[in-house]
């Protein structure tokens, strides 16, 4: 069914940035969220929350990603490709988007 395969398209694992940062963005009751699983980055804290309140709303799937750099949540458009993430974070004017790549 189309459900079960939109479903599917942020759900998984996801490669972030270059110390092979892993993010595994699952779902419960609808709505998803990514928890860091490992990374080669010793600075990297495991099981530290990066995407929350991710869910699809009128054909996009919009949430909030958090910033290790900033130390801030920010508001982002995920858009999935074949096999990988388009993390879209638009603050005021400024925009900025991230390629994850799914492991």
């Amino acid at each position: 069914s189309m459900t079960s395969f939109a479903q599917s398209e942020v759900a998984g694992e996801w490669i972030v940035g270059e110390k092979n940062t892993v993010v595994k963005i699952e779902e419960q009751g609808g709505i998803y969220s990514g928890k860091i699983i490992s990374s080669d980055n010793p600075n990297v804290e495991i099981g530290k929350l990066m995407v929350k309140e991710l869910k699809q709303t009128k054909g996009k799937w919009k949430g909030k990603v958090y910033s290790p750099k900033r130390k801030e949540w920010f508001d982002a458009e995920f858009i999935p490709k074949k096999n990988t993430l388009d993390v879209k974070i638009k603050v005021g004017f400024f925009s900025k988007t991230m390629k994850w790549t799914r492991k």
